[in-house]
């Protein structure tokens, strides 16, 4: 992995990650991109929205990933949570015997739940699946977490290298050269969608990341 300059010659896939300011800067680069001729499915942007049915404006059929800006889906551990203290407390004054370490245990469950509800998405789930470098990939995530956006442009051009890190910069973003392949996959509440209409040969269901 290299930051900041080219990498050896290798035939091989190459993945640019950029990490950029969502806005103006992140639609001109990926429009620069796209113009370069790296492929439809070689694109993916990462993003953070609490509307994740509000189109980007993005050139049609770029592929990008939403990851959800609340903590919806939360309400079933908080609720299993709030039943294993209910459940214990009600051991805990029927049959003392066994309802007191019973209530321990519920209580330490409950405490699980809690915290995993208090945790944000993130995009971790997708930098693990996909198996980013692990020292880079707490840095995305941190980064994302600050509001940027993630950038994978994959390519087994060497010379589109250049302009596509080019074009990042030209948006403010910050860049990295993976001498990989580095497809982002919808994990973990994350989803997954392709701006314009449906391509051909494409379901619905590749679209909206249901896959």
């Amino acid at each position: 992995m290299v930051e900041g300059r080219e990498v050896p010659e290798q035939d091989s896939w190459y993945t640019v990650v950029g990490v950029v300011d969502d806005g103006t800067g992140l639609n001109q680069a990926v429009s620069e991109i796209r113009e370069l001729g790296v492929g439809r499915d070689d694109l993916t942007v990462i993003l953070k929205r609490i509307d994740s049915s509000e189109p980007e404006p993005f050139p049609d059929g770029t592929r990008y990933i939403v990851v959800p800006a609340d903590r919806r889906g939360l309400e079933v551990p908080l609720g299993f949570a709030i039943a294993f203290i209910v459940f214990g407390i009600f051991f805990a004054m029927t049959t003392p015997a066994i309802g007191i370490p019973t209530l321990i245990v519920f209580i330490s469950l409950a405490t699980i739940l809690f915290a995993a509800s208090l945790t944000r998405v993130g995009v971790n789930p997708i930098l693990m699946e996909m198996g980013a470098p692990q020292e880079e990939a707490d840095a995305w995530n941190d980064q994302f977490e600050l509001g940027k956006v993630l950038v994978f442009a994959s390519t087994r051009e060497r010379r589109l290298l250049r302009p596509i890190r080019e074009a990042l910069q030209r948006g403010g973003a910050i860049y990295y050269i993976v001498d990989r392949r580095l497809e982002p996959r919808a994990v973990h509440q994350a989803t997954l969608h392709r701006t314009g209409g449906r391509q051909p040969g494409e379901s619905v269901l590749e679209r909206t990341g249901e896959v």
